[in-house]
């Protein structure tokens, strides 16, 4: 196999997985909402922890975001968010969720540079890139996986 032959089956499978790859072009956009369930850590947990009977199928429940910002934020990781049962993360945490760091995004979250870590200052965004507070109630869709011990895949849809 010639080097040109090598690279051009090399570009052309690139192109292919990033065309298949709606991540890539929707940024977290248009997940699926998820079957609802009990909204208790209780029920998050036992999802959790059936990862083999539970991977690949979508779940919801509903309640308020909240983020806690730590000393450093890695913004090319994903953030721990938790759902909590009452607005302003009061009330029970319900389970932590992993979002992805972006302004003006879908399905992510962002914290202003001069807010400091006050978490009455985060955005979170919904599915259709609408700007949330931590007083908004949300529906929250997710998967379980192998690669993380939190809810991933995550939609927001806010309740009306």
């Amino acid at each position: 196999m010639t080097y040109k032959t090598l690279f051009v089956t090399i570009a052309v499978t690139g192109i292919l997985l990033t065309a298949t790859s709606c991540s890539f072009f929707e940024g977290g956009k248009n997940r699926e909402k998820g079957t609802p369930v009990e909204s208790s850590k209780a029920t998050v947990k036992k999802i959790v922890d059936d990862i083999e009977a539970n991977e690949g199928k979508r779940f919801s429940i509903t309640g308020y975001l909240s983020y806690s910002a730590g000393f450093t934020v890695y913004t090319n990781r994903p953030q721990t968010v938790t759902v909590n049962t009452a607005p302003n993360g009061g009330g029970e945490t319900i389970t932590p969720v992993e979002m992805k760091w972006a302004e003006n995004g879908h399905n992510s979250i962002f914290l202003p540079e001069d807010a400091g870590r006050e978490s009455d200052k985060t955005i979170f965004y919904d599915n259709e890139g609408t700007p949330l507070t931590t007083n908004d109630k949300v529906e929250v869709s997710f998967e379980v996986g192998k690669s993380s011990i939190y809810p991933v895949e995550i939609r927001i849809d806010k309740v009306k």
